[in-house]
């Protein structure tokens, strides 16, 4: 099945009504490009993470039937959550895109990678790998029970 690519800025003007609604919004122009896809869609898994990357390779090993990988990674600045073995994964499991509200590293091999990424920056640090619970972290001057 062809995939029928239009610019965005033409997905824009024809469908004001959606912009106005908040159906349609546009991400703020802060993301770089990598990968050889300039430009891919698809279904949208998303993930939240900071400063760990074990549960974002956990999801690119499965198969990707063309989604997109949307990492929410905090914005920080101080590692990279995604480098060039997970992306070749991706890329190899079929998965259309990858983007990353965060750092990744090893931008040389993604960028000979057959997928998109978009991310805020590169970054030579890698991420701790300790797969942290989700829920959040707490802090309390007192003990408490549950």
């Amino acid at each position: 099945m062809a995939v029928l690519q239009l610019a965005t800025a033409e997905v824009c003007d024809a469908n004001p009504h959606l912009i106005l609604s908040g159906e349609l919004r546009a991400l703020h122009p802060i993301f770089q490009i990598y990968g050889r896809r300039q430009v891919f869609s698809g279904p949208v898994v998303t993930l939240k993470v900071f400063e760990d990357n074990v549960l974002v390779r956990e999801f690119l090993e499965e198969k990707g039937y063309g989604r997109v990988l949307v990492v929410d990674g905090g914005g920080s600045m101080r590692c990279a959550i995604l480098g060039g073995n997970p992306v070749q994964q991706a890329q190899n499991n079929g998965w259309a895109g990858i983007v990353v509200n965060g750092c990744i590293r090893d931008v040389d091999e993604i960028n000979g990678c057959d997928i998109g990424v978009r991310a805020l920056a590169s970054h030579p640090m890698k991420a701790n790998k300790k797969g942290i619970d989700t829920d959040g972290i707490l802090v309390s001057r007192t003990e408490l029970t549950v």
